[in-house]
């Protein structure tokens, strides 16, 4: 079937890309704030961050709704800092359910801070999620969460990658994601693929 590949070096707006990625930072966030059982939990050592009120490991958290399992959240270690109003998630993985069952959304990142009481949040390490619904995916190295304005940003070197299943890709940096206006930009220098099929 015929392609056609467009490059654009300007900024650039990917309104479709934008419910996908917003749907799965938000469970992402979503299941970081849920409360997690610490009954098992054991006094920590001293970490970069200090010491832990509480810690558990191999933690497997799932959110339940009308008797299915809606988000499951796994990490290997899950920290939390009264304090600083703090949880940490190290080596996290996340799926969102489909009502059916099936898998909506997978993500995944080395290092999570969810800070309880702002909601908003730091997410990094090799941070990956592809959304089969959408079918795309979008993958960078630091993400930060903004909950009040609903915003997701990239350091302004940072650069980001969104894929379609169907060829599509994008990859800037100055990324911004504005969640209330629905939209994707790249400040940045970026370029991409748009694939479409002719219909005739």
């Amino acid at each position: 079937m015929p392609e056609s590949t467009r490059k654009n070096n300007s900024r650039a707006s990917l309104k479709r890309a934008a419910a996908f990625l917003g749907g799965a930072c938000a469970v992402m966030l979503l299941a970081a704030a849920c409360s997690i059982n610490y009954d098992e939990a054991t006094a920590a050592e001293q970490t970069p961050q200090g010491i832990p009120d509480t810690v558990a490991v191999d933690v497997v958290h799932r959110v339940h709704k009308n008797g299915y399992v809606q988000v499951q959240l796994e990490a290997a270690r899950a920290e939390t800092y009264n304090d600083k109003n703090e949880t940490v998630l190290s080596d996290a993985t996340f799926t969102e359910f489909e009502d059916t069952g099936a898998t909506a959304t997978q993500g995944s990142a080395k290092k999570l801070v969810f800070h309880t009481d702002t909601e908003n949040a730091e997410i990094s390490g090799s941070v990956h999620v592809y959304s089969s619904t959408q079918k795309g995916n979008v993958s960078a190295e630091t993400l930060s969460w903004e909950n009040k304005p609903k915003l997701l940003k990239a350091p302004p070197d940072e650069v980001v990658v969104i894929k379609k299943d169907d060829g599509s890709s994008l990859k800037g940096s100055g990324f911004l994601g504005d969640f209330l206006k629905k939209e994707l930009t790249f400040s940045g220098p970026q370029h991409g693929t748009y694939v479409t099929q002719d219909k005739n």
